[in-house]
């Protein structure tokens, strides 16, 4: 098993401008979870962890998920339900290829017809442009319409993809992702692409949506260590700054009463 990060305490969480509050999820007992998957991770070496070894899936094997010098984000969130029970649920953030929904994961924010009808054509079309633009000399005229073409495909879907996101907090509260987004005052007023995708809005939507209360939360890198050196795999990281932080006060929201 390799090391852990130091501190481990390190909260999930978000500043909620609605109640001009900061709302946290501690650690809790979520590391703990987080090293039984770790662990099985290096028994199975594959996602689909709920089918016998002869009716896995080949693609949601590491080899083929993160091959070389890949790794990728995983999580765990420890609730209570209504009775008191401990439910953990896990999440990985965004894979590549379209992989979306695994038995055992939560489920992607992003709805299915949402994905399917508009999210997964807008991107084939951004990727035609591409191939053609590759096709052509740099400083030709088809070229550069063909570039101002892919240039409004990309920003069209992502104002789509602003408004299909849909998020819930612990209110009951329901926002979509233009919405849901803190801005701060000092940074840029853009929304930077993948919010939604990470493991912590994935985990407290679904716990939010499923009437459970998070008690801790913790996510980790596994794999390779990344080219910059700044994840090392079974190392427990915070939520990230630019695309988690601005909604994980909205979706924090009614935690605790708060």
């Amino acid at each position: 098993m390799t090391a852990t990060r130091s501190d481990q305490t390190a909260p999930c969480f978000g500043y909620c401008r609605d109640c001009r509050t900061t709302h946290r999820v501690p650690s809790g007992e979520a590391p703990a979870h987080a090293h039984s998957l770790m662990r099985e991770f290096e028994e199975i070496r594959r996602l689909d962890y709920r089918v016998p070894d002869d009716q896995a899936d080949p693609k949601l094997g590491f080899d083929q998920l993160f091959p070389g010098d890949r790794g990728h984000m995983f999580g765990v969130l420890e609730c209570r339900d209504d009775h008191g029970s401990t439910v953990v649920l896990r999440a990985f953030s965004s894979l590549r290829g379209g992989i979306r929904d695994i038995d055992g994961w939560v489920p992607p924010i992003l709805s299915a017809d949402s994905y399917y009808g508009i999210v997964l054509p807008g991107t084939e079309e951004i990727q035609r442009a591409t191939r053609e633009l590759e096709s052509l000399a740099a400083k030709t005229p088809n070229a550069s319409s063909l570039r101002r073409e892919r240039t409004r495909l990309s920003q069209d879907l992502w104002r789509d993809m602003q408004s299909l996101y849909r998020f819930e907090n612990f209110r009951g509260e329901n926002r979509s992702l233009k919405d849901a987004f803190a801005h701060r005052p000092e940074g840029k007023q853009t929304i930077p692409a993948g919010v939604g995708e990470c493991c912590a809005p994935k985990l407290l939507n679904h716990a939010a949506r499923n009437a459970l209360t998070p008690i801790g939360i913790a996510e980790f890198y596994w794999g390779a260590v990344d080219s910059s050196s700044t994840r090392k795999p079974g190392d427990f990281y915070s939520c990230c700054e630019s695309r988690c932080q601005p909604i994980l006060g909205f979706l924090l929201c009614g935690l605790n009463g708060v």
